[in-house]
């Protein structure tokens, strides 16, 4: 809530400090009029129409090649983005001199790669939360040391933790503290109360079901006997991935091994599970190095002490995860390893975070090349309006409505550009979303490029743009409110 308002006050900030500026009725006539273009020509007006036209044929032909020819719809998007840029250089040059154009263009091009940046890697960071928070609670407490889930101590923490303010599930949890062997493919079990941890299994099933996690099963051996006795067959649920590596599907069996759980020279204690149901989480790390047990076959393997128990806490917003270990602590009063999701995925969350951080300060150096490029083209305006100038300070206009003056001229520019950036930057993340562009999920581990546009960070964006160009608008303001009036008379 308070980064909402923290928006707000920007929004309302920029709004204000625009609205007061741009309501100085001769400064902004007089400035306004130092960009504007005195003839327009035709070739901009036919550039417009065309890129229009471009924009126009594009959309309608990704709208009917869409998910049946993806030749046309690269095609498509290409043709998209070529005539929406035409159109912004068209429009431009009917607006403004050729010099401001490209100094508007800078803006524009640094705006719009900035708004796509943060839409993919906000994207990414989005999707990975989601993924993790699917096999990851919000929050997980566990005891030091081994601990026996049903044992007093996780009850205990059950119990305190009972009716804690926004939790909306708490389930207990078994999960290997490292890789075993299910088949010849090394993974992770997670064993789960079938009865209220389940909910995130259930969702990505994609064959089989939750509830054969607790029913009998048997395996055939290959002598051809079968085994009926549960105490022998346990029950599995594979994710899609490492049922593919391994060959197997639902009904069929596989081993589990688990190493360093025998003694010296001893062979690894091994297990045969039935595989009963196949998830697929859409998260590539997941599903190919995760399986399913129950808290009942999790006993079998936790005597090996390969799997740590806990208790998992699910709230109504995973934000609220972040802030609640303190009220953790204080209703167990005990040495107890409280952690929350992000915690648990610290790496990953620093590694997108530091990512965002530096390509986004790359992609600024852009908006200050194209502030320097304002500087320039707005001191070429005051050192050729330099009779103006005079003329008006001869009528008794004072240096600061002379300064004025070119303060909304180059504010002027800034204005259009980060508009126009962000609306290009914005038909780029939404062209991305419909295209769909394909990833390795092996590499990225998601299979299509995610974009995500957070209001907050366009406001940042066009906050931090139109200050670089107001400051670089000082200068060349500060040198035409010096100039006097005998000066530029002198010429005349």
């Amino acid at each position: 809530m308070s980064a909402l308002w923290i928006e707000i006050a920007v929004a309302a900030v920029l709004a204000v400090g625009l609205g007061r500026l741009f309501t100085l009725g001769l400064e902004r006539f007089v400035g306004l009029r130092y960009l504007h273009r005195g003839r327009r020509p035709w070739a901009a007006r036919v550039g417009l129409v065309v890129g229009l036209g471009l924009v126009a044929a594009g959309f309608a032909a990704f709208g009917v090649a869409h998910g049946r020819a993806r030749g046309i719809e690269t095609a498509a998007v290409i043709t998209i983005l070529v005539g929406a840029l035409a159109a912004v250089v068209a429009f431009l040059l009917r607006t403004f001199s050729v010099f401001t154009t490209v100094s508007t263009m800078g803006v524009v091009l640094g705006v719009g790669s900035l708004v796509v940046v943060l839409g993919v890697t906000s994207g990414f960071e989005h999707e990975f939360q989601d993924k993790v928070l699917a096999l990851n609670a919000h929050l997980i407490v566990m005891p030091y040391g081994d601990a026996d889930i049903d044992g007093p101590e996780i009850a205990e923490i059950a119990s305190r933790l009972k009716g804690m303010p926004g939790v909306t599930r708490m389930a207990k949890f078994l999960f290997s503290a490292g890789e075993v062997m299910i088949g010849r493919i090394g993974a992770n079990l997670k064993g789960i109360d079938l009865k209220q941890g389940a909910d995130d299994l259930r969702r990505s099933l994609i064959a089989g079901s939750v509830e054969a996690l607790e029913q009998p099963a048997s395996c055939v051996l290959p002598t051809g006997t079968p085994r009926k006795t549960t105490e022998d067959v346990g029950r599995i649920a594979l994710g899609a991935e490492l049922a593919h590596h391994l060959h197997v599907g639902v009904g069929d069996c596989v081993s589990i091994m688990i190493p360093f759980s025998s003694g010296v020279g001893e062979a690894p204690a091994a297990y045969l599970f039935k595989v009963v149901g196949l998830f697929r989480m859409g998260f590539n790390e997941y599903d190919t190095r995760l399986a399913y047990i129950s808290i009942a076959d999790a006993h079998r393997l936790a005597n090996a002490r390969r799997l740590v128990s806990g208790v998992e806490l699910r709230f109504k917003d995973p934000m609220m995860a972040l802030s609640a270990a303190p009220d953790v602590r204080r209703r167990l009063d005990g040495p107890y390893r409280i952690i929350d999701w992000k915690e648990l995925n610290h790496n990953l969350f620093m590694a997108l975070t530091m990512q965002k951080v530096i390509i986004s300060l790359l992609l600024v150096l852009i908006i200050v090349v194209a502030a320097f490029n304002i500087i320039a083209s707005l001191t070429m305006i005051v050192l050729s309006k330099v009779r103006e100038i005079a003329i008006l300070k001869s009528m008794g206009a004072p240096a600061g409505m002379v300064a004025r003056v070119f303060l909304i001229g180059g504010t002027t520019v800034g204005a259009v550009g980060t508009g126009l950036g962000i609306a290009f930057g914005l038909l780029v993340c939404l062209l991305a979303r419909l295209y769909g562009y394909p990833l390795d999920p092996k590499v990225y581990l998601i299979g299509s490029l995610p974009v995500r546009i957070a209001g907050g960070e366009i406001l940042a964006v066009a906050a931090a743009t139109l200050g670089i160009c107001f400051l670089a608008t000082l200068y060349p303001s500060l040198r035409a409110s010096r100039l006097r009036a005998v000066d530029g008379l002198r010429y005349t």
